[in-house]
């Protein structure tokens, strides 16, 4: 029985509320999810309620942060958070807020170059979650201005095109120490898709007691290269589609990487 462990709903930047999903994995057979959308907790509640009304059914509360290091991006996952815990909720609106006036300057950046969109347009869009740039590059494609989601980063919203604005910068460290704090474990995030500069021994080495060695962009090389340093170190092993806003079967969907219910349980009594 598989467990999907990287899933993010209408909280961040997927599209099926987290009760859809605890619906959804349920109907496609999953013994259990958890729900990690990007740097927020908001879904977790609806998430886990939803999750009950099912017998034997596994949800794990967590939480993906993007952190900032030597100028790139790493992402830190948190598993079995203690989503009401004042220190994870503290930091979650403060990024929440950064997101959303981060939102409004790029939105102004892409009005001055000729694009017709507003902020309640995108607020519109992402449906209550925080609001990031897959919503506002979600909207260019439904306008008609671009053909995808990943043309917008090209073209206009990643680092150095024309409407990038910097966000809150968020250290491994300050991420890991959160998700200890709220009693969590922290695990490294997709790391076959780090650029090539980061040591990853060095993000493990600051606290991180998992990686994530299966996932929908990780071939089988990297498998078996991520396997054999948990297995080195003594690291909870991880897996997961990184579901977000399709079922065509072109791109990762619900329970289409995870990892077995009997490997959950060897972590867990540990």
């Amino acid at each position: 029985m598989k467990i999907d462990m990287h899933i993010h709903s209408t909280a961040s930047d997927g599209i099926l509320k987290p009760s859809e999903i605890i619906d959804w994995a349920v109907k496609l057979g999953l013994k259990g999810v958890a729900i990690t959308d990007h740097d927020t907790v908001d879904g977790l509640d609806e998430a886990d309620r939803s999750a009950k009304a099912y017998k034997d059914f596994l949800f794990i509360p967590g939480i993906e942060f993007s952190t900032q290091f030597m100028d790139h991006e790493v992402h830190i996952l948190g598993y079995w958070i203690d989503y009401g815990d004042p220190g994870i909720i503290k930091l979650t609106e403060k990024i929440k807020d950064d997101r959303a006036q981060r939102g409004r300057r790029i939105i102004e950046k892409l009005v001055e170059l000729g694009y017709h969109i507003t902020f309640e347009e995108v607020l519109s869009s992402s449906k209550g979650g925080a609001i990031g740039r897959p919503h506002i590059g979600r909207l260019l494609v439904e306008k008609g201005y671009r053909r995808t989601i990943q043309d917008t980063f090209e073209t206009l919203l990643g680092k150095g095109k024309p409407a990038y604005i910097e966000r809150f910068k968020l250290s491994p460290e300050e991420a890991i120490a959160t998700i200890i704090n709220a009693k969590g474990v922290p695990v490294l995030a997709h790391p076959g898709l780090l650029n090539k500069e980061i040591d990853i021994m060095e993000i493990i080495s600051k606290g991180i007691r998992g990686i994530e060695v299966y996932h929908s962009k990780h071939e089988r090389k990297d498998w078996q290269r991520f396997l054999a340093i948990a297995k080195e170190h003594g690291l909870f092993v991880t897996g997961g589609s990184d579901y977000h806003d399709t079922f065509l079967n072109t791109r990762p969907t619900i329970g289409s990487v995870g990892i077995s219910f009997d490997e959950i349980y060897e972590f867990v009594d540990k």
